[in-house]
Protein backbone atom coordinates (compact mmCIF):
# COMPACT_ATOMS: atom_id res chain seq x y z
CA UNK A 1 0.00 0.00 0.00
CA UNK A 2 2.98 2.44 0.96
CA UNK A 3 5.10 1.88 -2.31
CA UNK A 4 1.76 1.90 -4.64
CA UNK A 5 1.30 5.28 -2.73
CA UNK A 6 4.87 6.90 -3.23
CA UNK A 7 4.75 5.39 -6.78
CA UNK A 8 1.47 7.49 -7.03
CA UNK A 9 2.98 10.28 -5.67
CA UNK A 10 6.27 10.28 -7.98
CA UNK A 11 4.32 10.06 -10.87
CA UNK A 12 2.58 13.06 -10.10
CA UNK A 13 5.85 15.04 -8.98
CA UNK A 14 6.64 14.33 -12.35
CA UNK A 15 3.68 15.63 -14.55
CA UNK A 16 3.82 18.37 -12.23
CA UNK A 17 7.23 19.30 -13.41
CA UNK A 18 6.61 18.74 -17.09
CA UNK A 19 3.88 20.88 -16.85
CA UNK A 20 5.84 23.89 -15.71
CA UNK A 21 8.72 23.75 -17.84
CA UNK A 22 8.55 25.84 -20.67
CA UNK A 23 7.85 25.02 -23.88
CA UNK A 24 10.62 24.16 -26.27
CA UNK A 25 12.06 27.23 -27.88
CA UNK A 26 11.10 27.18 -31.85
CA UNK A 27 11.39 29.38 -34.71
CA UNK A 28 8.06 31.42 -35.31
CA UNK A 29 6.54 32.40 -38.20
CA UNK A 30 3.80 35.61 -37.36
CA UNK A 31 1.28 36.28 -40.43
CA UNK A 32 -1.07 38.78 -40.83
CA UNK A 33 -3.75 40.34 -43.28
CA UNK A 34 -5.28 43.58 -43.50
CA UNK A 35 -8.30 45.36 -44.14
CA UNK A 36 -11.55 43.66 -45.03
CA UNK A 37 -10.95 41.48 -47.54
CA UNK A 38 -13.21 38.71 -46.03
CA UNK A 39 -14.30 36.54 -48.28
CA UNK A 40 -10.42 35.85 -49.65
CA UNK A 41 -9.73 35.16 -45.84
CA UNK A 42 -12.89 32.84 -45.11
CA UNK A 43 -11.88 30.33 -48.16
CA UNK A 44 -8.33 30.37 -46.95
CA UNK A 45 -9.51 28.90 -43.54
CA UNK A 46 -9.08 25.69 -44.68
CA UNK A 47 -5.66 25.84 -46.28
CA UNK A 48 -4.41 27.15 -42.42
CA UNK A 49 -6.12 24.00 -41.27
CA UNK A 50 -4.38 21.63 -43.39
CA UNK A 51 -0.71 22.61 -41.93
CA UNK A 52 -2.39 23.81 -38.48
CA UNK A 53 -1.79 27.18 -38.79
CA UNK A 54 -2.87 30.41 -37.49
CA UNK A 55 -2.67 34.04 -38.26
CA UNK A 56 -3.90 37.33 -37.22
CA UNK A 57 -6.13 39.58 -39.61
CA UNK A 58 -6.82 43.51 -38.60
CA UNK A 59 -9.28 44.80 -39.97
CA UNK A 60 -10.14 48.41 -40.61
CA UNK A 61 -13.46 50.60 -41.45
CA UNK A 62 -16.93 50.27 -39.35
CA UNK A 63 -17.10 46.22 -37.45
CA UNK A 64 -20.34 46.19 -39.09
CA UNK A 65 -22.78 43.05 -39.56
CA UNK A 66 -20.31 41.89 -42.41
CA UNK A 67 -16.94 42.44 -40.84
CA UNK A 68 -18.59 40.90 -37.37
CA UNK A 69 -19.59 37.51 -39.30
CA UNK A 70 -16.43 37.10 -40.66
CA UNK A 71 -14.52 38.26 -38.05
CA UNK A 72 -16.28 35.74 -35.54
CA UNK A 73 -15.84 32.98 -38.53
CA UNK A 74 -11.93 33.41 -38.39
CA UNK A 75 -11.77 33.42 -34.28
CA UNK A 76 -13.71 29.94 -34.22
CA UNK A 77 -11.01 28.61 -36.34
CA UNK A 78 -8.51 29.70 -34.15
CA UNK A 79 -7.10 32.75 -35.73
CA UNK A 80 -6.35 35.78 -33.95
CA UNK A 81 -8.32 39.40 -34.63
CA UNK A 82 -6.94 42.54 -34.24
CA UNK A 83 -7.75 46.00 -35.00
CA UNK A 84 -6.38 48.20 -38.39
CA UNK A 85 -8.44 51.62 -37.31
CA UNK A 86 -11.74 52.97 -38.06
CA UNK A 87 -10.59 55.40 -40.78
CA UNK A 88 -7.02 53.45 -41.68
CA UNK A 89 -5.37 57.18 -40.40
CA UNK A 90 -1.62 57.97 -39.90
CA UNK A 91 -1.39 57.11 -36.52
CA UNK A 92 1.81 59.36 -36.34
CA UNK A 93 1.02 62.30 -37.86
CA UNK A 94 -2.67 62.59 -35.78
CA UNK A 95 -1.28 61.85 -32.66
CA UNK A 96 0.90 64.57 -33.05
CA UNK A 97 -1.73 67.06 -34.48
CA UNK A 98 -4.60 66.32 -32.10
CA UNK A 99 -3.10 64.24 -29.01
CA UNK A 100 -3.26 60.69 -28.27
CA UNK A 101 -6.59 60.89 -26.77
CA UNK A 102 -8.40 62.32 -29.48
CA UNK A 103 -6.86 59.94 -31.57
CA UNK A 104 -7.89 57.27 -30.04
CA UNK A 105 -11.83 58.52 -29.23
CA UNK A 106 -11.95 58.78 -33.40
CA UNK A 107 -9.96 56.01 -34.45
CA UNK A 108 -10.18 53.30 -32.33
CA UNK A 109 -13.19 53.13 -29.97
CA UNK A 110 -15.79 52.83 -32.93
CA UNK A 111 -13.97 50.02 -33.90
CA UNK A 112 -13.66 48.80 -29.99
CA UNK A 113 -16.49 48.74 -28.25
CA UNK A 114 -18.16 47.25 -31.34
CA UNK A 115 -16.27 44.26 -30.98
CA UNK A 116 -17.30 44.17 -27.13
CA UNK A 117 -20.68 44.39 -28.18
CA UNK A 118 -20.12 41.45 -30.40
CA UNK A 119 -17.87 39.80 -27.65
CA UNK A 120 -14.65 39.68 -30.42
CA UNK A 121 -11.83 40.05 -27.73
CA UNK A 122 -9.35 42.52 -29.24
CA UNK A 123 -5.46 42.46 -27.69
CA UNK A 124 -3.64 44.03 -30.95
CA UNK A 125 -3.77 46.78 -33.76
CA UNK A 126 -1.55 47.27 -36.93
CA UNK A 127 -0.64 50.17 -37.81
CA UNK A 128 -2.19 51.66 -41.27
CA UNK A 129 0.80 51.93 -43.80
CA UNK A 130 2.99 51.56 -40.86
CA UNK A 131 2.70 54.69 -39.56
CA UNK A 132 4.19 54.72 -35.72
CA UNK A 133 6.79 56.15 -33.42
CA UNK A 134 7.55 55.31 -29.93
CA UNK A 135 4.60 57.88 -28.53
CA UNK A 136 2.03 56.09 -30.24
CA UNK A 137 3.37 52.79 -29.33
CA UNK A 138 3.07 54.32 -25.66
CA UNK A 139 -0.49 55.10 -26.13
CA UNK A 140 -1.90 51.85 -27.32
CA UNK A 141 0.92 50.14 -24.15
CA UNK A 142 -1.02 52.41 -21.95
CA UNK A 143 -4.69 51.42 -23.04
CA UNK A 144 -4.19 47.76 -22.59
CA UNK A 145 -2.70 46.14 -25.90
CA UNK A 146 -0.82 43.33 -25.93
CA UNK A 147 0.59 43.66 -29.10
CA UNK A 148 1.24 46.54 -32.22
CA UNK A 149 2.41 45.52 -35.27
CA UNK A 150 4.86 48.28 -37.48
CA UNK A 151 6.28 47.47 -40.67
CA UNK A 152 10.11 46.94 -42.31
CA UNK A 153 9.24 49.64 -44.82
CA UNK A 154 13.38 49.63 -46.44
CA UNK A 155 13.37 45.61 -46.10
CA UNK A 156 10.19 45.21 -48.41
CA UNK A 157 9.13 48.72 -49.29
CA UNK A 158 5.67 49.26 -51.30
CA UNK A 159 7.17 49.77 -55.19
CA UNK A 160 5.01 49.13 -58.15
CA UNK A 161 7.53 49.93 -60.39
CA UNK A 162 9.95 47.71 -59.11
CA UNK A 163 12.90 49.33 -59.05
CA UNK A 164 14.09 50.46 -55.62
CA UNK A 165 14.19 46.61 -55.33
CA UNK A 166 16.72 45.75 -57.65
CA UNK A 167 19.64 47.86 -54.93
CA UNK A 168 18.38 45.45 -51.47
CA UNK A 169 19.83 42.86 -50.23
CA UNK A 170 17.44 39.49 -49.86
CA UNK A 171 15.38 39.65 -46.29
CA UNK A 172 17.12 36.59 -45.49
CA UNK A 173 20.21 37.71 -45.20
CA UNK A 174 18.64 40.61 -43.14
CA UNK A 175 19.32 40.67 -39.45
CA UNK A 176 16.95 43.14 -38.36
CA UNK A 177 13.54 41.10 -40.09
CA UNK A 178 14.23 38.77 -37.45
CA UNK A 179 14.64 38.87 -33.44
CA UNK A 180 15.02 35.89 -31.54
CA UNK A 181 11.82 34.02 -30.20
CA UNK A 182 12.90 33.83 -26.59
CA UNK A 183 12.69 37.65 -26.81
CA UNK A 184 8.88 37.72 -28.10
CA UNK A 185 7.52 38.02 -24.58
CA UNK A 186 9.32 41.34 -24.47
CA UNK A 187 8.30 42.77 -28.08
CA UNK A 188 5.19 45.33 -28.01
CA UNK A 189 5.51 46.07 -31.17
CA UNK A 190 6.34 43.46 -33.88
CA UNK A 191 7.81 44.60 -37.48
CA UNK A 192 6.87 42.96 -40.50
CA UNK A 193 7.81 42.77 -44.19
CA UNK A 194 5.10 42.52 -46.69
CA UNK A 195 4.42 40.09 -49.34
CA UNK A 196 2.72 41.04 -52.62
CA UNK A 197 4.06 41.86 -56.13
CA UNK A 198 4.23 45.70 -55.24
CA UNK A 199 6.63 44.62 -52.16
CA UNK A 200 8.95 43.08 -54.90
CA UNK A 201 7.93 39.35 -53.28
CA UNK A 202 10.31 36.70 -54.55
CA UNK A 203 8.97 33.66 -53.24
CA UNK A 204 12.39 32.16 -52.75
CA UNK A 205 13.84 34.41 -50.68
CA UNK A 206 10.75 34.08 -48.48
CA UNK A 207 11.03 30.60 -48.18
CA UNK A 208 14.59 31.03 -47.23
CA UNK A 209 13.46 33.18 -44.66
CA UNK A 210 10.79 30.44 -43.04
CA UNK A 211 14.17 27.93 -42.72
CA UNK A 212 16.03 30.82 -41.12
CA UNK A 213 13.93 31.17 -38.47
CA UNK A 214 13.61 27.43 -37.84
CA UNK A 215 17.31 26.90 -37.96
CA UNK A 216 18.13 30.00 -35.27
CA UNK A 217 15.11 30.05 -33.34
CA UNK A 218 14.26 33.26 -34.43
CA UNK A 219 10.73 35.04 -35.49
CA UNK A 220 9.76 36.59 -39.07
CA UNK A 221 6.76 38.44 -38.91
CA UNK A 222 5.50 38.67 -42.60
CA UNK A 223 2.07 40.44 -43.69
CA UNK A 224 -0.51 40.76 -46.57
CA UNK A 225 -3.70 41.73 -48.19
CA UNK A 226 -5.86 39.87 -49.75
CA UNK A 227 -5.45 35.82 -50.35
CA UNK A 228 -5.97 34.91 -53.80
CA UNK A 229 -5.04 32.56 -56.73
CA UNK A 230 -4.40 35.51 -59.15
CA UNK A 231 -3.28 38.09 -56.48
CA UNK A 232 -1.17 41.02 -57.75
CA UNK A 233 0.07 44.54 -56.40
CA UNK A 234 -0.36 44.18 -52.67
CA UNK A 235 -1.96 40.85 -51.98
CA UNK A 236 -0.78 37.33 -51.63
CA UNK A 237 -1.05 34.30 -54.00
CA UNK A 238 -2.70 31.26 -52.29
CA UNK A 239 0.12 29.16 -54.00
CA UNK A 240 2.51 31.33 -52.21
CA UNK A 241 0.41 30.93 -48.70
CA UNK A 242 0.69 27.36 -49.40
CA UNK A 243 4.63 26.91 -50.24
CA UNK A 244 5.13 29.39 -47.19
CA UNK A 245 2.95 26.43 -44.52
CA UNK A 246 4.51 23.72 -45.89
CA UNK A 247 7.95 25.17 -45.38
CA UNK A 248 7.21 26.16 -42.07
CA UNK A 249 5.54 22.86 -41.16
CA UNK A 250 8.71 21.15 -42.50
CA UNK A 251 11.25 23.52 -40.87
CA UNK A 252 9.46 23.00 -37.34
CA UNK A 253 8.42 26.30 -37.38
CA UNK A 254 5.20 27.50 -35.53
CA UNK A 255 2.44 29.78 -37.30
CA UNK A 256 1.01 31.76 -34.45
CA UNK A 257 -1.38 34.68 -34.36
CA UNK A 258 -0.73 37.45 -32.43
CA UNK A 259 -3.07 36.40 -29.36
CA UNK A 260 -0.78 33.38 -29.31
CA UNK A 261 2.42 35.09 -28.78
CA UNK A 262 4.07 33.58 -25.95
Amino acid sequence: MKRNLFITLCVLLTLAAGCSRRPENTGLLVLSFDDRNFDSWIEAIPLFEKYGAHATFFVSGPIDGEAVRAMKRLSEAGHSIGLHGLRHAFADEEVAAKGGDIFYKEEIEPQLEACRAANIPITSYAYPYCRCNDETDALFKKRGFAHVRGGQDDVAPFDETGEIHKGLPPIHTVDKAFFPSDESPMRFRLNAAFAGEAYGTDIEDILACVRRAGERKEVFVYGSHAILPDANRIDMKTVWLERILATAQASGVRVLGFDELP
